[in-house]
């Protein structure tokens, strides 16, 4: 026993050393859209300010704790990374002691205090702690700074999960303080849990896999008013998870959606890719981990791929057996319900992207657990001894792959050329090599990258544009090219870097360097893909596209279609500052009482409900009134004295929604 702390500190440490190379490592694919809150706010000094920032995300409730996280290190943004990247190891540490405990918690419950296995419970706790914290698959939720909404998720499920099996446990205390632990963990740490993340709506499933597995006799021996307290905190929020998801399959169905793929697509894949994250768990290998998996091919039937009934039969399969035989196997029905359960949002019937690795953070905990529970319960034999073998050669080579691959990590050019040799059908990682050989001034390359991928997606937006935007830098560029972009944008499916490129051509286009790429080209090219269906049924892309064109309208002085493009943008995707913005380019011009009106009439009931909820934006605007009233009474006054505002951008419109 005095050898316990001392092996969890050196397997916090170790994980900190294999992962303190990548600290270094640059912002990546969702950090930007998601931190750019960051950069739209100077200061904050009151509560509105605060609310201002907490409601840039559009979905309700928004995440606010994570996004307070955020906040306290505005300091380093854009410039470091490295701030973020230590908080976020920091709380994967922590994570990794609540594991540990709740390991031990759980075994020592499951094996009983008297067990001659007690002293030896830290042993496989200890290497199941070790595994968790160092396979290479939780390196995409540690180092995409944007999962520290993962991260906190999972801290607060954990605290939730030790508050309630304080509760159910501890047969010592009185009914009245069981019931406070179990309410405390189940529904005071439901709370946080589910601001940081959607998913820690998922913590009363955490408590019901154990509650059914190792846990039952303690379920069966509670008081009767305790078993209606676990019940009413278990039982409504997973009807309601269940309901949920059951109602989003008709929901989306036959929803015009910007995926590539259907509903009833994504649920034949992702039998395919459960199995995918768990060769990676089980079986690490450098180079197979990384954050650009758009090129998985999704199942458009049962035999396309060949993969797909095999792996919904194998899922379906192991899902049966954990149920039928959850008496005679608790620690494989653990594992199996644990694991599943803990995907049971991101990889079913919403339609989120298909594949990312940080949803294996919390989920693998359930196999680690499962498995650190059966090697406590061995003799001391060799039995024994082959587990706790395996299990170090588990880890052993989960060490290496994540020192490789955190070196990987350090630097973005390393990222760029193994994530595009890893990944040669996605568009994502052949685009980020581009852009590394582009920031090096290796344009040629940078086209012939572009050129390849091109040939295996002839019809992707961001590469025809990303195309055009390298030929524009080599002087190249034909009116030819121009046409042949403007062909594929009629036709390409959507692609949120599509929508990101229109302002990079646009800046490109009015710096005149470019004779083909002009301004009234890339004007074209805008109202193309706002006439491109798949573009303008996703109201975000469409509000984007048409605050670009607003840009077009002002370097032209053409004020009524500013005002009709901000009106568009306004439509598609409602921005509290786009009035404003609007008020601005009339005071301007002089039309003190059509800026009145603007903000006097503007409809904010189609605000996202976090901004509603968090900003009072018509005192705001009423705020703003006063200020025009008074700047036009004093021109009326003195029309000598020419008062000018300002058309300054304060808005911070992006595609990605998030």
């Amino acid at each position: 026993m005095k050898y316990q702390l001392p092996a969890l500190i050196v397997a916090l440490l170790v994980t900190a050393l294999l992962y303190w190379p990548s600290l270094h490592g640059p912002f990546l694919f969702d950090d930007l859209p998601n931190l750019s809150a960051l950069s739209s706010i100077t200061h904050i000094e009151n509560w509105r300010d605060l609310g201002i920032y907490l409601s840039q995300p559009r979905n309700f409730p928004g995440r606010p704790l994570a996004m307070l996280s955020f906040l306290l290190q505005k300091s380093s943004w854009p410039g470091h990374s490295f701030p973020f990247h230590l908080v976020n190891l920091g709380i994967h540490l922590l994570c990794g002691v609540l594991v540990y405990l709740l390991v031990l918690r759980v075994a020592r419950a499951w094996l009983g205090r008297d067990s001659t296995h007690e002293p030896q419970i830290w042993i496989p706790a200890t290497l199941a702690t070790a595994i968790w914290l160092i396979n290479p698959i939780q390196l995409a939720g540690v180092l995409l700074v944007v999962q520290r909404m993962t991260l906190l998720m999972a801290v607060f499920v954990l605290l939730g999960l030790h508050a309630y099996m304080r509760g159910l446990l501890n047969e010592a205390l009185s009914s009245r303080q069981r019931g406070g632990w179990m309410i405390l963990g189940l529904g005071v740490c439901l709370v946080p849990a589910c601001l940081s993340k959607e998913n820690g709506i998922l913590l009363p499933l955490y408590a019901l896999v154990l509650d059914t597995t190792v846990l039952r006799e303690y379920v069966q021996r509670l008081p009767g008013v305790l078993k209606w307290c676990r019940r009413i905190l278990i039982w409504p929020i997973l009807a309601f998870v269940l309901a949920y998801l059951v109602w989003m399959i008709p929901k989306q169905w036959d929803l015009a959606s910007i995926r590539p793929f259907s509903i009833g697509e994504r649920l034949l894949t992702e039998p395919r890719i459960v199995l995918d994250y768990l060769g990676k768990i089980f079986l690490p290998r450098f180079g197979i981990y990384g954050l650009y998996h758009d090129g998985y091919r999704f199942s458009t039937g049962l035999l396309t791929p060949w993969s797909t009934l095999p792996s919904l039969v194998v899922v379906a399969g192991l899902t049966v057996a954990a149920f039928v035989r959850r008496k005679r196997w608790p620690l494989f029905a653990l594992a199996v319900f644990w694991y599943l359960g803990g995907q049971l949002l991101e990889s079913s019937s919403i339609m989120l992207e298909l594949y990312f690795e940080h949803r294996n953070y919390l989920p693998l905990a359930g196999i680690v657990l499962a498995l650190a529970l059966a090697v406590a319960r061995m003799q001391p034999d060799a039995r024994r001894s082959l587990a706790m073998g395996l299990a170090s050669l588990w880890l052993i080579a989960c060490g290496i792959t994540t020192a490789l691959s955190a070196h990987v990590y350090a630097s973005p050019d390393r990222l760029a050329l193994t994530w595009a040799n890893a990944q040669p059908d996605s568009i994502r990682a052949q685009t980020y090599l581009a852009d590394r050989l582009l920031k090096h001034g290796q344009l040629e390359q940078a086209l012939k990258v572009i050129n390849t991928a091109t040939k295996r997606h002839p019809h992707d937006s961001m590469l025809a544009e990303n195309r055009a935007y390298l030929q524009c830098r080599m002087g190249t560029l034909t009116p030819e090219d121009v046409n042949r972009l403007d062909a594929t944008l009629k036709v390409a499916p959507f692609d949120r870097g599509g929508v990101d490129n229109m302002e990079t051509l646009r800046k490109l286009a009015f710096e005149g360097r470019c004779p083909a790429m002009n301004p009234k080209n890339w004007l074209r090219l805008t109202n193309t893909l706002l006439s491109n269906p798949a573009y303008a049924r996703y109201g975000i892309a469409a509000g984007f596209l048409h605050y670009q064109k607003h840009f077009w309208a002002v370097s032209k002085g053409k004020l009524d279609m500013a005002i009709h493009e901000l009106d568009l943008t306004y439509k598609a995707d409602p921005d509290a500052e786009i009035p404003r913005l609007q008020a601005k380019y009339l005071i301007s011009a002089g039309l003190y009482d059509q800026a009145i009106a603007t903000l006097r009439d503007t409809n904010y009931k189609h605000l996202p409900l976090l901004r509603r909820l968090l900003v009072d934006d018509r005192a705001i605007n009423a705020k703003n009134i006063r200020q025009i009233e008074a700047m036009k009474h004093k021109a009326l006054t003195d029309p000598g004295d020419t008062i000018k505002a300002t058309p300054a951008v304060s808005t911070n419109k992006s595609p990605s929604g998030k």
